[in-house]
């Protein structure tokens, strides 16, 4: 056995990748091999190592899936061959999460383990569908309860009268196959049948529906509107709604970064309700351990400026200056220019501040901007940038006679994906917008695809003016382009767009 292995029993959350807890979403980012569930946040799957190795354990509603005591062969297994495995399920695994049977497995086999809580889907469908699950005046007490086994059998063991008499806020997980029973068991044994009964079904998720009725006739609603798990019904409370109000709520975005920025880009898409349906197009590689980077980053004092030109670029060289023992004081001589506020930020997250920032966050915008303040004449400058940028902004300085030097930080490669079950979600509409965010990117995604690939009532989104013009090159003129040249002015583009 690995002595030094150790197993992290993670609650996920109740399906929004943004309800992980910090230090959930620490430990995922150092695991060596994931044991997942269906009811997870996919988006959580983005910022788990790339060589991690990822293992399905989940099961639809309608199925059997894997057995607990595989589940638990599994485990076992996994933690005899690697250093950080984790066992992520949905919502909070102390919650009817079969924590139990897990956890004894791994003390039955003396494996190191930790506990880290989620957000269970009562608090979360709650929250979500604006349900005060606990009111000073009204319901002291709130009670869990599953409304079926595990086996999908019957309900017959609930101590309903028990419930009825408590007069506090009743959650059900698992009640859809059962709802109407359940109903029918509460009110014989006294509860009236006019209290309010809330359902809600995909909780925190653009998918989201909210069911409003009674407890007489919450049931037969359910059904009208073909509710279908994960749902629970609250029963006791009114709702005040707001998640469904969030600009992009139900709206499916295809986003086109690659991985690390892809997750950046969702999660902020989910913030505003959006559904997210990530394609990878490139991947990002590092070339800071090349000899060029190397001998330049030695004489950093040599330049009067130093340009970046993306957030990416600015963490490749502070993680090998880290590695090189050198930080921030690095650039005490030295004046910095950046972009736009992303890369400015990025900049004083690594302790610098930058000298400038051009009004517009355009390349072009950065080199005239820049001639125009600084003269830079005879001036020595450095450019950090992709192997893969543009020439504009060197030519720019070459021609006011500036001595520049470039050197990549990083270049971006195509990837290869299986194109044949986003082809059918493209022609068939299902994909209400997608997000470009680079030129590379548009380059990338049309490398796969056609502009009669695409539905005509999808919508597309540009960044900026460099990547409108490469997306009119295919054949796309896009439905909206950010005013201020970043992912937040991206998103807000597309929340104009009724």
């Amino acid at each position: 056995m690995n002595k030094k292995s150790k197993v992290y029993i993670v609650g996920a959350g109740p399906g929004s990748s943004q309800l992980i807890s910090v230090r959930g979403l620490q430990i995922l980012q150092q695991a060596d091999c994931i044991l997942y569930d269906r009811l997870i946040g996919k988006e959580l799957l983005s910022f788990i190592p790339q060589e991690a190795e990822l293992v399905y354990v989940g099961k639809e509603h309608t199925e059997h899936g894997p057995k607990q005591e595989n589940i638990n062969r599994l485990i076992i297994e996994k933690a005899n061959t690697h250093k950080t495995v984790v066992r992520l399920k949905g919502g909070d695994p102390m919650i009817f999460g079969r924590a139990t049977e897990e956890l004894k497995c791994l003390s039955d086999n003396n494996i190191d383990f930790e506990i880290i809580p989620g957000i269970t889907a009562a608090s979360a469908a709650a929250a979500y569908a604006g349900v005060v699950l606990t009111d000073r005046n009204t319901a002291s007490a709130v009670t869990f309860v599953r409304g079926q086994t595990a086996e999908g059998k019957d309900v017959e063991d609930i101590d309903f009268d028990g419930l009825v008499k408590l007069n506090g806020t009743i959650v059900f997980y698992m009640t859809v196959k059962n709802m109407n029973k359940i109903c029918q068991r509460l009110m014989s044994a006294g509860l009236l049948p006019g209290i309010t009964a809330v359902v809600v079904a995909d909780a925190s998720l653009p998918g989201q529906k909210i069911v409003k009725g009674t407890v007489s006739d919450i049931a037969g609603k359910c059904a009208q509107k073909n509710i279908v798990p994960p749902a629970v019904m609250i029963i006791g409370k009114t709702y005040f709604s707001w998640f469904e109000k969030l600009p992009l709520f139900g709206k499916r975005v295809l986003i086109t970064r690659d991985k690390t920025g892809n997750a950046d880009f969702a999660s902020k898409l989910a913030a505003r309700g959006a559904e997210v349906v990530e394609y990878p197009a490139f991947k990002i590689e590092d070339l800071t351990d090349t000899g060029e980077f190397k001998e330049i980053f030695k004489r950093l004092a040599d330049f009067d400026w130093v340009f970046f030109t993306s957030a990416t670029g600015v963490r490749l060289f502070f993680e090998a200056a880290a590695r090189l023992n050198r930080d921030a004081r690095i650039f005490a001589g030295t004046k910095v220019a950046c972009i736009g506020v992303q890369t400015a930020q990025s900049l004083e997250d690594f302790g610098i501040k930058a000298d400038f920032i051009p009004a517009v966050y355009t390349t072009k915008e950065l080199a005239e901007g820049f001639i125009k303040e600084h003269s830079p004449a005879g001036k020595k400058i450095l450019l950090l940038r992709s192997a893969v940028a543009t020439s504009q902004l060197e030519e720019k300085l070459r021609s006011v006679k500036a001595e520049v030097k470039q050197v990549s930080v990083y270049t971006a490669r195509k990837l290869k994906n299986d194109t044949t079950e986003l082809s059918k979600q493209l022609k068939d509409g299902s994909i209400d917008w997608i997000a470009f965010a680079s030129s590379f990117a548009v380059d990338c995604f049309f490398a796969d695809f056609s502009a009669q690939d695409i539905n005509k009532g999808t919508k597309t989104a540009s960044i900026g003016p460099a990547t409108t013009e490469t997306l009119k090159k295919f054949g796309i003129t896009p439905t909206s382009g950010a005013a201020e040249h970043t992912i937040d002015g991206l998103i807000e583009a597309m929340e104009k767009v009724k």
